[in-house]
């Protein structure tokens, strides 16, 4: 059974839209519009703060539109001011919390969230702090934050936080027991199928975790996360094969030119589905892989695979070109290596052949 070790990357692939793709950037000129319009809304704010300086009101509302046009360096001096007239305004110590979070500040974002404690001890401030902690870096400190947000708040947002923090912290065990209930209470949540499925793996349950990315990738067929679990699964839950390949097809059907994407696809065909299933298609693998090895020119793993392919194919020059590539691209690879070694043997390239090997027999130690 093939095994490997799931990237723990699920704040940055969870924190993140679940947008597949950018959308693609709109013409200047329909954008010139929008442009005037917001800088003659932000002269007009900023006129209002310089006449009347000491008004909360005219702070607050310049500081909340440079936030929404993700301006957030200008928009804390005003977000301090406001909060400085008004300290007990909820809404405008959250926002200050946030900008120094986002900002780096996290010295003053725990002072912050702390004073507001004393008055409005809630489940949002104890999340918002689990989320500076987590920032920090200290996934210990985040967890009882976010433990305590999750039972005053059983939210998605809430349980999802606790449970990541947990898988960071590699306490998979414990964080099943978060999102297998979490589930139950959001069961349409793409992220908590992901979260859980990687507690799952990481505890040896294979096709259960397979499972849970299918269900994630069923939710939310346009969010590229699920799919990046699943694609580094083929052959790990052989039984599951034909699911797996399932979803990786349509994922690559919507995103011709994402090469992850067709590479994923073309892998699971070749070389993930159980014993005794008809031969898989090598044409189709081969026009997968070079595909994606054309969207991607620094794609090494794809590259190795193609020449992999090739080679057991017996088609040693096309496969010498990729290999080369793929050392060229990721020299540390041993196997690369190795295979570019037996094709320059192949073709009778005694020398090259040698110093491949030779290459190959360092770095494998």
């Amino acid at each position: 059974m093939r095994q490997l070790l799931l990237p723990l990357v699920l704040v940055a692939v969870t924190r993140a839209g679940a947008a597949a793709q950018p959308s693609p950037p709109r013409k200047a000129e329909a954008r010139t519009p929008q442009a005037a319009e917001a800088a003659a809304t932000e002269r007009t704010l900023s006129e209002a703060v310089s006449r009347h300086p000491d008004s909360f009101e005219a702070q607050y509302q310049l500081a909340s539109f440079l936030v929404q046009q993700r301006k957030l360096r200008a928009a804390l001096p005003h977000l301090e001011r406001a909060h400085a007239i008004d300290p007990a305004h909820y809404a405008c110590g959250h926002d200050l919390a946030l900008a120094f979070l986002e900002l780096g500040k996290l010295v003053e974002a725990r002072a912050l969230i702390a004073s507001m404690m004393a008055a409005h001890e809630n489940a949002e401030l104890h999340n918002l702090l689990g989320n500076v902690e987590e920032r920090a870096g200290n996934f210990a400190g985040a967890d009882p934050e976010y433990e305590r947000a999750a039972h005053m708040a059983p939210t998605e947002e809430h349980l999802f936080d606790w449970g990541n923090n947990l898988l960071q912290l590699q306490a998979f065990e414990d964080a099943a027991k978060v999102f297998t209930p979490a589930i139950a209470r959001h069961p349409q949540s793409a992220r908590l199928h992901v979260g859980l499925g990687i507690a799952q793996y990481s505890r040896g349950q294979y096709e259960d975790a397979v499972r849970s990315f299918c269900q994630a990738a069923d939710l939310a067929p346009a969010d590229p996360r699920p799919y990046q679990f699943l694609g580094e699964m083929y052959g790990v839950a052989p039984a599951l094969g034909e699911a797996i390949t399932r979803r990786l097809a349509r994922f690559a059907k919507a995103q011709p030119r994402n090469a992850q994407a067709q590479f994923h696809y073309a892998m699971s065909l070749w070389k993930g589905q159980p014993a005794g299933s008809p031969s898989p298609d090598l044409r189709q693998v081969e026009r997968l892989l070079r595909r994606a090895v054309t969207l991607d020119v620094k794609f090494a793993k794809a590259f190795l695979e193609l020449g992999i392919l090739l080679s057991d194919q017996q088609r040693y020059t096309e496969a010498i070109q990729a290999l080369r590539q793929a050392t060229r691209l990721a020299p540390d690879v041993a196997q690369a290596h190795y295979r570019l070694s037996q094709a320059y043997q192949r073709t009778g390239q005694e020398e090259l052949a040698a110093k491949e090997l030779e290459l190959f027999r360092r770095l494998s130690g």
